[in-house]
C-alpha cells in the first residue's frame, strides 16, 4: 500500500496534517487491508459555520483498480446508526490501486437524516438490499 495525495491536497496540506494523516496510515498498514475492497479510514470530522458535516477520511483502495467516486451513495455512520447520505461526484478524486488517499467529504446539513451528530463516526458505501 502506497499514501498518496491529490495535488491540491498535497500543496496546502498543513504538516501537522500530514503527520497525523501519515501516522493513521502505518497503523492501518499493521492491520488487514488484504480484503481486496474499498474501505474508509476515519481521521477527524468537524462542522463548519454553514452546519455542514467535513468527514475527513483515508480511502483505503486495496483492489487491483481504481477508484474514483461517480454518483456514490456515501453514508455517515455513528454506531449502527446512519446520520447522514449523500451521492458523491467528484472528478478530481481517484485513488489508484493498493493505494490510500486522505479526502474530506461534505454532506450538507440538508443530507442529515439525523440531527443528532456527535462527529465520531465513520463513512460507508451505500449498498442497496
Amino acid at each position: 500500500m502506497n499514501l498518496v495525495f491529490e495535488p491540491k491536497w498535497d500543496k496546502a496540506l498543513p504538516d501537522i496534517d500530514r503527520q497525523r494523516i501519515q501516522q493513521k496510515f502505518k497503523s492501518i498498514l499493521k492491520s488487514d487491508l488484504a480484503d481486496k475492497s474499498v474501505t474508509f479510514t476515519p481521521l477527524w470530522q468537524a462542522r463548519n459555520h454553514r452546519s455542514d458535516l467535513l468527514v475527513t477520511v483515508l480511502i483505503n483502495n486495496c483492489s487491483g483498480q481504481t477508484c474514483s467516486f461517480d454518483n456514490t451513495i456515501l453514508e455517515y455512520v455513528e454506531g449502527d446508526t446512519v446520520k447522514a447520505m449523500k451521492k458523491f461526484t467528484l472528478k478530481r478524486l481517484v485513488v489508484p490501486p493498493d493505494s490510500s488517499m486522505p479526502w474530506t467529504f461534505i454532506f450538507p446539513e440538508s443530507s442529515f437524516i439525523n440531527a443528532s451528530i456527535h462527529l465520531n463516526g465513520n463513512l460507508s458505501q451505500y449498498q442497496s438490499q
